[in-house]
């Protein structure tokens, strides 16, 4: 019986895939699902793929005729071919902790909860000395001892990554979620669906993954118009989806962005607001919200003046 399904998306980066593989037990309950978003051959010794030649991973190449899709199409490709109990999502230049195995022994038996959110640790993937990209997860585990309300809404709504987690598989299946297939934040809308949907959920304060920081990866690419208007798109929906139902979760990226635009790039500005135009927002709504974006900057930036002189 598989009781966990553990889905890496991978591009042009095997010895890093190599070393988060080699920090998954091998267990027979334990699916290894890699998959393959168009590595390049350069860069890719196909023949010699991580995991290709172990018994307990299972490789796809997920080709395609436009090249490269994303780690969004390639995590639904792993969906598809999933069969735990369990769903664990990792990313090919991290890796997970040395109690990984004890924490799939942990749960085996839970019936109680649908995601089990863990602590993380963050390095630079070369040198690994200690860096901050996993500390807002901690933040909101933090929180549960002073406001569980709270830190289980910031939990179930705006954790966005897939990572730090363990997911019932009947949660994903039973509402038919798949990540979005687009360039950045295609985990973001996944993750406050299967929050959404999940009844009960657990916090555990082991640390169960490293998230690491390197050159070339998609939090380090500069931004270009095109993410500037997925994220506009996707956190704009977002916020719809938390009025809609009563969710009492506040969400402006979608505006940061917008005034960024606005102040720096106006040139494409009138393009960002049909992004929120066709979303259903209103022109006069939009204008409200983004005055009040612009106040909050304005007043932040005065109070850190004033705590500097």
């Amino acid at each position: 019986m598989i009781n966990y399904s553990i889905i890496i998306p991978h591009k042009n980066i095997p010895d890093l895939l190599q070393r988060c593989l080699d920090s998954i037990p091998r267990r027979e309950d334990v699916q290894i699902i890699v998959v393959d978003d168009n590595s390049d051959a350069d860069k890719v010794d196909f023949a010699n793929f991580p995991g290709l030649n172990d018994l307990y991973v299972e490789v796809i190449f997920g080709k395609n005729e436009n090249g490269r899709k994303g780690a969004g199409y390639a995590r639904n490709l792993g969906l598809e071919k999933a069969k735990g109990k369990w769903l664990v999502f990792a990313d090919a230049d991290d890796f997970f902790m040395p109690c990984f195995n004890e924490v799939l022994d942990k749960y085996v038996v839970d019936d109680k909860n649908d995601i089990i959110y863990f602590k993380v640790i963050s390095v630079d993937s070369d040198t690994y000395i200690s860096k901050g990209r996993g500390n807002h997860l901690n933040r909101y585990i933090d929180l549960f001892k002073s406001d569980p309300f709270q830190s289980e809404l910031m939990l179930r709504y705006k954790f966005g990554e897939p990572w730090g987690k363990i997911i019932k598989k009947f949660v994903v299946d039973q509402y038919h979620l798949q990540f979005d297939e687009i360039v950045v934040h295609n985990d973001t809308t996944f993750s406050y669906l299967v929050g959404f949907y999940a009844s009960k959920i657990a916090i555990d304060e082991q640390i169960l993954y490293c998230v690491t920081m390197r050159a070339g990866s998609i939090i380090n690419t500069p931004d270009s118009v095109e993410r500037e208007f997925i994220r506009i798109a996707v956190f704009g929906k977002s916020s719809l989806f938390f009025k809609k139902h009563n969710i009492p979760v506040e969400e402006d990226w979608h505006f940061k962005v917008l005034l960024n635009i606005y102040l720096n790039n106006h040139s494409y500005y009138n393009e960002a607001k049909k992004v929120l135009l066709n979303l259903g927002y209103s022109k006069t709504e939009i204008n409200r919200l983004l005055l009040r974006t612009y106040i909050k900057r304005f007043t932040l930036k005065i109070k850190k003046i004033a705590l500097n002189q």
